[in-house]
């Protein structure tokens, strides 16, 4: 039987992401969930996520900050309770204009993919 999970985002190891912002797997197979990994992710204002593509959907809630995000060359401003949905394949960045905070959730195959090796 899976267990629930009750945590502060402080015990979550912070890993360095490709232009220059930081993730935290805060949910993941490792916690028992089957289906859904979320991630907390920060960019300093002036940095941005990895600009790449790949196969999975996810979807993304700002908590705080301003940018934009651009999503297969159109580029659309987001702030605090803007949310985003990438669908699969599509060419993906967001850009910080100020400290931004946004949870990013995947589905928990990607958790694997990344933290098994770890």
């Amino acid at each position: 039987m899976v267990k629930p999970v009750v945590e502060k985002i402080d015990n979550v190891e912070a890993m360095p992401l490709e232009g220059g912002g930081d993730i935290r797997w805060l949910i993941t197979h490792r916690n028992g969930a089957l289906n859904f990994s979320m991630r907390y992710i920060t960019v300093p204002g002036g940095k941005s996520t990895p600009a790449h593509r790949h196969d999975y959907e996810h979807e993304i809630f700002i908590l705080d900050g301003e940018g934009e995000a651009e999503l297969d060359g159109s580029v659309s401003p987001v702030s605090k309770d803007s949310f985003i949905f990438i669908p699969g394949g599509a060419f993906h960045t967001i850009r910080a204009k100020t400290d931004m905070k946004l949870i990013c959730v995947v589905p928990v195959e990607v958790a694997r993919m990344f933290l098994d090796n770890r």
